[in-house]
């Protein structure tokens, strides 16, 4: 069995020393998509890079390929649907990153709420004072949507309920009432999110259902003094809508850490807007890339010993390899 890492050696931090005495391990020379065409012939399994969308045609050069392990919790860059077809597995780290992302997003929804780091621009240029005094709110008793409510959505949730008292409205078509509950919150409608929250925090993986799931229409729901906040993937929101409402003063203000299109442009108005925090998609930090890489080399040695992976986010990828 033979196992492709579609990085070159020594570029990632992984010991593969447990799949080396059960595959063969081998390394994609060239970080384009001619070198990974080549060399994913006679692949069983695929480690994609960060450099190199898992598109297709790749997916189809894959003549024996029967697993693709991400080493991240977001799958965008792989096309789950074609792998699902040709009967391959897709499997992600999820879970592994829920609390270093839910601290990230307290961290941005408490600075926008206090306007912290244009506090801290202030003291900086030698003055004293409250920066936008009349802009900040307290978060204690308010109203939370979430968007999404799988491992990270459900501790925004938690930490929102019992640290802040707030109340949680929840939109996720894929879980019942129940589950919502147990957290102390109600499952709604994306509207009914929109409309009544305080604050909408979203967490959803990046697809072509949810692509700008969030445009002109939904953003216009919000309460004039609500913000939003996205620590899940850029391309969720519709950004040249959220640019509007905000120079309109239609919500208060966004917090983010993705964007449609990364780096974003330093011509971005984003990048001069006071109501709107920024950072670089950093919902990830040292110790829990060790997590991720932890999380990937077990699931990959349970498929090279015979035993079903865990975090499967393509299962119909077994009707096609049953046919």
């Amino acid at each position: 069995m033979k196992i492709l890492i579609a990085s070159e050696r020594g570029s990632i931090q992984l010991d593969v020393s447990e799949w080396e005495r059960l595959a063969n391990v081998e390394y994609v020379a060239t970080q384009d998509e001619t070198g990974l065409l080549k060399q994913i012939v006679d692949a069983d399994i695929l480690i994609p890079g960060w450099k190199v969308p898992i598109t297709a045609k790749i997916i189809a050069a894959g003549k024996k390929l029967k697993m693709i392990q991400v080493f991240s919790v977001g799958f965008d860059k792989v096309d789950h649907k074609a792998a699902a077809k040709k009967g391959v597995m897709v499997c992600n780290t999820g879970g592994s990153n829920a609390e270093s992302v839910a601290e990230l997003t307290w961290g941005l929804i408490l600075g926008l709420f206090r306007r912290i780091p244009g506090g801290d621009r202030l003291m900086r240029t030698g003055k004293w004072g409250r920066f936008k005094a009349d802009k900040q709110k307290l978060i204690w008793g308010k109203t939370l949507g979430i968007v999404g409510f799988g491992a990270i959505g459900r501790l925004i949730g938690k930490i929102g309920r019992l640290a802040f008292n707030m109340n949680i409205l929840t939109y996720d078509p894929y879980v019942i009432p129940e589950t919502v509950e147990v957290f102390g919150g109600r499952l709604v409608s994306l509207e009914t999110v929109m409309k009544e929250s305080d604050v909408v925090s979203i967490h959803v993986p990046l697809s072509d259902t949810t692509r700008h799931m969030i445009g002109i229409r939904e953003l216009g729901m919000m309460k004039s003094t609500a913000i939003i906040v996205n620590t899940a993937r850029g391309a969720i929101i519709d950004e040249a809508a959220l640019i509007k409402c905000l120079q309109e003063e239609v919500i208060a203000g966004a917090a983010l850490d993705v964007f449609e299109v990364e780096p974003l442009h330093v011509d971005s108005p984003l990048r001069s807007m006071d109501n709107v925090i920024m950072v670089s998609h950093i919902g990830t930090c040292p110790e829990v890339f060790i997590k991720m890489r932890k999380a990937g080399l077990e699931n990959v040695a349970r498929f090279l010993k015979g035993v079903k992976p865990m975090r499967i986010v393509n299962p119909s990828y077994i009707i096609a390899s049953k046919s």
